[in-house]
């Protein structure tokens, strides 16, 4: 077994805190759009000020989930350090599984059963893969973290995983390709998946910045990493100028992306500099991934039936009531689900994969 360097743990508590901004980003940017839909908001200067930062010209949601790509691009790759391929993908059933289940069985209790095939094939959480609506909106990142997922464990069995010319290699062929699929996208009018290859981008970069900030690579080194965020940074521009410049129905705009994308870069690189933290964020970063399954389902859905019945037109009350059951929730998930299971994954693999 390869023997794993230990990490302080104050070392990664800037991770964590990270993880509790990209989540509460999310849950703001699907409060403040849930309030509007819902909601007669006076258009002040103050409310389209606001507007503008939210959802203007960026956009909180994709900050948050950039950086969560950001993240796993930092810590998965290195989950499969010292264990197989069976252990790898075993973790990760039970870290993703269960309370991704959970919060589908909520979506139905709270909102009803969906179209029977909807619902089974959400189940397996590859439904885009075969053109099924996700159940809930915010699963269409899980997808892309299940292929960050593969092409890791391809990496890992290749010996690749650790070899950093194959890592900058993978950065900028995905640049390269998200490039060429927004031109395609852009002359053929189809709605081709450059988020997809984006996301994987900054995971790589992520990854990149783990080899040279902890593993102190001699290859890829400060100018590398320099070099990778200019060609990512100067491309991102004509990405997203030819892939959302047309609006395919999401009130898609092309700066709203590239602003996104880089607050999101420029956030990340200040945490992993400064390592900073604090119990507040840690607290969100450690039921972040509950957070953000179930804050559509209570915090967006049950929330608002509960305020509509008491009162008609409170915001005030539809907002106290969205974060009450959007944190309850996930806190309550986080340690009735996703701690028990994770504990049961690492028990399976003790018992049943051996080294």
């Amino acid at each position: 077994m390869v023997q794993i360097p230990h990490i302080p743990k104050h070392r990664l508590q800037w991770v964590d805190s990270l993880r509790g901004i990209a989540s509460l980003l999310v849950v703001v940017l699907h409060l403040w759009l849930s309030v509007f839909k819902n909601y007669h908001i006076s258009q002040s200067v103050s409310i389209r000020t606001v507007t503008s930062i939210v959802y203007g010209y960026i956009d909180f949601g994709k900050i948050g989930v950039v950086a969560f790509f950001m993240i796993s691009g930092y810590v998965i790759p290195y989950s499969l350090k010292g264990k197989s391929l069976a252990q790898f993908f075993t973790t990760r059933f039970f870290r993703l599984y269960p309370a991704y289940w959970f919060s589908i069985l909520t979506l139905v209790i709270v909102a009803g059963i969906p179209p029977v095939k909807d619902l089974l094939i959400n189940i397996t959480m590859l439904q885009r893969f075969v053109g099924v609506n996700d159940l809930i909106g915010a699963f269409w990142t899980l997808q892309i973290e299940l292929i960050f997922y593969f092409l890791c464990a391809a990496l890992h069995y290749f010996n690749l995983l650790e070899n950093d010319r194959a890592i900058i290699k993978c950065v900028y062929a995905l640049i390269i390709m998200s490039l060429l699929l927004a031109v395609a996208r852009y002359f053929t009018g189809i709605k081709l998946p450059v988020a997809l290859l984006l996301g994987l981008s900054v995971m790589f970069i992520g990854l990149a910045w783990r080899r040279y900030s902890l593993d102190r690579s001699a290859i890829i080194n400060k100018k590398a990493i320099i070099t990778v965020l200019v060609f990512f940074i100067v491309l991102l521009l004509p990405i997203t100028l030819l892939a959302y410049s047309r609006n395919y129905g999401f009130d898609e705009t092309w700066y709203r992306y590239f602003f996104s994308y880089s607050i999101a870069i420029i956030i990340f690189f200040v945490f992993a500099r400064f390592k900073y933290f604090n119990k507040v964020l840690l607290f969100f970063g450690g039921i972040s991934y509950s957070l953000y399954l179930l804050h559509p389902v209570f915090g967006l859905d049950l929330s608002y039936k509960i305020a509509k019945a008491l009162s008609a037109n409170s915001v005030s009350l539809y907002i106290i009531l969205f974060f009450t059951f959007s944190i309850l929730s996930a806190t309550v998930c986080f340690y009735l689900i996703e701690k028990p299971f994770v504990a049961i994954g690492r028990k399976v693999i003790k018992a049943y994969f051996k080294n």
